[in-house]
């Protein structure tokens, strides 16, 4: 069969695409090649493009010059496909589909690629399906989703023990939908008060999606979600007719499939406290940031302490490496409102990462005591937004 494309579109959808391409180290470690390809299913005028790479499905469909073709399926590997049909210029491409191999033609020359015969295997591989009739429905401001993803990815944890942690915890109530991410140590909740259900669900978006998402997420139009939440409640005795948990997500051209991180999220709103705060301080982030960057620079590397003395109208901070025999002070104002100084550590990497994520003019940090775990919220919230982050402090050792 002979089809033809203009280069621009097949590359933009290849590249979207390849994120769901399995990488070399696991395909080795699997013992499986089949999907490092790109699967291609012709049909009259539509081209059909998936990658996997056996936890998300990606599907791109496009339009093919050839309203006669017919129907056929085959791979390509992906990584010499997306290296060639990128090196070319904008133009329109011929290809011509042998028994075992692909024939692609270009102003300047053509190029052949071997097709790979598992492309049935590949075919018949179950993928995750969403039942529409019991799925929840959101459609959402591509900006806004991409904004909340990439604040939360900083907090998502890679714990072979705990995988449900290992994600953004979507949390549709009926007031309000909550994403939030942990790793044990610092936390993180995004609270949309104008996305409210009918329905209450919840589903964990795996880490690997919220990385494809925060790549290829545009920054205007919509972005559609369908899922079908886990059943906690479902009876013991009946397990194996327990509906399968799937989500899919239609962002521009692009269709994402996947199964949900299965298992129970942490209770996260317990964790956060709400009150008996004894001090609160607002300092300038980007100030903040600044000081922290330099006192990182001569601390001890394997610790990352750093120690703040707050007391009225100053945040004192300091860092040490006793067997470098380095160390750094600063100093930048701050409101304090609080009737004892108190003296803290942190770890200068979370702590920064925290304030980085928080994208505001002035923080507040709300502190208990030394031991407890510490609120960084923005000075002034968003509209129709909470932004809570939690951070565990450092025991300072004298």
């Amino acid at each position: 069969m002979k089809f033809t494309i203009e280069r621009n579109i097949l590359l933009a959808a290849l590249q979207r695409i390849s994120n769901a391409v399995m990488t070399y180290k696991r395909a080795n470690a699997l013992g499986t090649y089949l999907y490092r390809n790109f699967i291609f299913h012709a049909d009259l005028d539509e081209l059909t493009i998936e990658a996997s790479d056996r936890e998300v499905v990606m599907i791109e469909t496009v339009s093919i010059g050839n309203p006669d073709a017919e129907k056929k399926v085959f791979a390509i590997e992906a990584g010499p496909l997306l290296k060639a049909v990128k090196s070319l210029d904008g133009q329109s491409l011929e290809f011509e589909i042998l028994e075992y191999q692909v024939i692609v033609k270009h102003t300047t020359g053509r190029f052949a690629l071997p097709l790979d015969e598992r492309v049935l295997e590949y075919d018949a591989m179950r993928k995750a399906e969403v039942n529409y009739d019991t799925a929840h429905y959101l459609k959402l401001e591509a900006p806004g989703i991409k904004s909340i993803l990439e604040r939360c990815a900083y907090a998502v944890a890679q714990d072979e023990l705990r995988p449900v942690m290992n994600g953004v915890c979507l949390n549709l109530t009926n007031d309000y939908a909550d994403f939030a991410a942990s790793d044990g140590h610092k936390l993180i909740r995004i609270r949309k008060t104008s996305i409210k259900t009918d329905s209450p669900a919840m589903m964990v978006i795996p880490k690997i999606v919220v990385s494809i998402l925060r790549k290829i997420t545009p920054n205007t139009g919509f972005v559609e979600i369908w899922f079908n939440d886990y059943k906690f409640d479902w009876p013991q005795d009946d397990l194996d007719n327990r509906p399968p948990c799937a989500c899919r997500i239609a962002v521009d051209q692009t269709i994402i499939v996947f199964v949900p991180v299965q298992g129970r999220y942490p209770a996260y709103n317990t964790v956060i406290p709400e009150d008996h705060f004894t001090r609160f301080v607002t300092v300038s982030r980007q100030a903040l940031i600044k000081s922290l960057d330099r006192l990182s620079l001569f601390g001890n590397e394997s610790t990352g302490l750093i120690t703040v003395n707050l007391t009225a109208g100053r945040m004192c901070m300091s860092s040490e490496d006793k067997d470098f025999s380095t160390s750094a002070d600063e100093e930048i104002p701050c409101s304090f409102d609080g009737q004892e100084p108190i003296r803290i550590g942190f770890k200068d990497h979370s702590l920064l990462q925290t304030l980085r994520n928080l994208n505001t003019t002035e923080v507040m940090f709300k502190i208990q005591d030394q031991t407890r775990a510490i609120i960084i919220n923005p000075a002034i919230q968003p509209e129709s937004e909470e932004i809570t982050a939690l951070l565990m402090p450092m025991l300072i050792n004298d």
